[in-house]
């Protein structure tokens, strides 16, 4: 087994030319913004894809997203319905929960490598039909065990979405649109869990929890077939040429070798294919296996990678996260349909419209506006982009989020009035997105080779680290108090974003040093 060097598969770590006038690179339409990487002459490329094509598949798995998270998190609004039905605790009936997130990550670490060894669209056909046979199985069930093993196999399936959803970004978008599509992307998994118990409360609560595992099966046996239908493979093999080295250096580059902000045009595909494909050769759902690769080298490839400072720092980031929202999930159930609120499932669902609000501010500030914010940036940088100019946007997001910790806390400590605890929720709902889009983002943006791995490590840390949250979150509760328990939990969230701070201070040489790692399996 070899380790090769980031620095061999891409020279330029992340630091590249988003805008001139150079006539010999491809530009966006007739502006100056230059399109990396740049598109091959091969008319099989996905970035030479039209825009709806690219936008129809994209959308596609975004869906699978969202109804991934839609059928896992669905039951969590009725969790004391639940709970009853089956005469079991409210602790025992959140491991529909726990267990879906801790499968959902570690399924990861299987779905990327064979993904890349095997192919993106046979993945996601696999993947999704699982997931709708676990529907099926789920809405069948006649005890506890025999739901939560289908939940848990569901998630099996439906965790090829986590990071692979994020990695075709880098398949068919360019630098300049990656932080909108992380947006949606971001968006449709927040939506999922949010629009899941907000409908699945009311169905738990007036027809019984099955009719949420049968809604869930009829949603993804529709976009089984879109995926059959709509999603080509997306795999596409490149090469990095090293181009000419830029003429100026800004002085915020000054401390680094010259090549390190070299031109990169991309372009030489591994197939000699020369005619487009057809529509029903697109169709075939096998475009057999990647022959350059080692099956067991992609299985092992994304753990060295934590190494990585932007890696360590998005898991962190977005664990941090993800982990109040699931908390709140896991305890809504209990203090809303308890005096003095004595609400029902379907009320209690209610609490996700507030959090699909803050979920799509996140989304605008951590994706539309990085891209517009970083292609600013960049001109200001003499055209050149580096990926670090996308942190600053963390800081919005984190001042609300930390508002919104100790909001409810406080609120439920205190038993505030139910529409604090909800707009507390909603505070909390913008990290989800906006954190959550930046951090992924600014990894594509600095390991581009090893994106799709890195963001395995990523998806899959997270939900470890969600996993044991919510098996705390009751007994740390519970112990401690909601107002002591959150404001803890306030202190740990502004602590790791705060390394956001010498990342975007010394990111260029941090990502400079870190390039020159034997960390990539090949």
């Amino acid at each position: 087994m070899n380790f090769r060097k980031l620095s061999e598969l891409d020279a330029t770590e992340g630091t590249v030319q988003l805008v001139n006038a150079d006539l010999q690179q491809e530009h966006l339409g007739r502006t100056n913004i230059v399109l990396v990487p740049q598109p091959s002459s091969d008319p099989n490329d996905p970035l030479r894809w039209p825009t709806w094509k690219k936008n129809v598949a994209f959308g596609t798995i975004c869906l699978f997203t969202f109804l991934n998270n839609f059928a896992a998190d669905g039951p969590s609004a009725g969790f004391q319905n639940i709970a009853i039905y089956f005469d079991i605790t409210i602790n025992k009936t959140s491991g529909l929960l726990s267990w879906c997130v801790l499968t959902l990550g570690l399924s990861n670490f299987l779905w990327v490598p064979t993904a890349i060894y095997f192919g993106k669209r046979p993945t996601f056909l696999v993947a999704c039909l699982i997931l709708f046979i676990a529907c099926i199985w789920g809405a069948s069930s006649k005890s506890f065990s025999s739901l939560l093993a289908s939940t848990i196999v569901g998630a099996l399936g439906g965790g090829a979405t986590e990071a692979l959803g994020a990695a075709i970004i880098n398949d068919i978008f360019y630098l300049h649109e990656r932080g909108t599509k992380m947006g949606y992307y971001i968006i449709a998994i927040s939506w999922g869990s949010s629009v899941g118990p907000l409908v699945g409360g009311f169905l738990i609560e007036n027809v019984g929890w099955q009719w949420q595992k049968w809604l869930s099966a009829i949603l993804v046996g529709i976009n089984l077939a879109m995926v059959f239908f709509f999603v080509p493979e997306t795999r596409f093999h490149r090469r990095a040429n090293n181009g000419d080295i830029l003429d100026s250096v800004t002085s915020s580059e000054e401390a680094l070798p010259s090549k390190d902000i070299n031109k990169v045009e991309i372009s030489s595909e591994t197939s000699t294919s020369s005619s487009r494909r057809s529509y029903l050769q697109e169709l075939n759902p096998w475009p057999g296996i990647d022959i350059g690769a080692s099956y067991f080298n992609l299985l092992i490839r994304p753990f060295p990678l934590i190494a990585y400072p932007a890696c360590a720092f998005a898991v962190l980031a977005y664990s941090i996260s993800l982990a109040p929202t699931v908390m709140v999930n896991i305890v809504s159930s209990p203090i809303l349909e308890s005096p003095p609120y004595l609400f029902n499932a379907g009320l209690v669902g209610l609490l996700n419209i507030p959090g699909m609000i803050g979920q799509l501010v996140g989304a605008i500030s951590g994706g539309v506006l990085t891209d517009k914010w970083v292609t600013r940036q960049a001109r200001r940088n003499n055209g050149i982009f580096k990926p670090e100019s996308r942190l600053i946007l963390l800081l919005f997001p984190s001042i609300i989020v930390t508002t919104g910790l100790l909001l409810f806390g406080f609120a439920v400590q205190r038993q505030m009035s139910w529409e604090v605890i909800y707009v507390a929720y909603g505070f909390i709902s913008v990290g989800l997105t906006g954190i959550a889009s930046i951090s992924m983002t600014y990894v594509m943006d600095s390991h581009f080779p090893v994106a799709p791995e890195c963001l395995e490590m990523v998806n899959g840390l997270k939900n470890i680290v969600a996993f044991g949250f919510i098996y705390a979150t009751i007994p740390w509760t519970e112990g401690q108090g909601y107002e002591k328990a959150f404001g803890e939990l306030a202190g740990v969230f502004i602590f790791i974003l705060c390394l956001a701070i010498p990342l975007g201070i010394f990111g260029s040489r941090i990502r400079h040093i870190s390039s020159e790692w034997r960390v990539i399996s090949w």
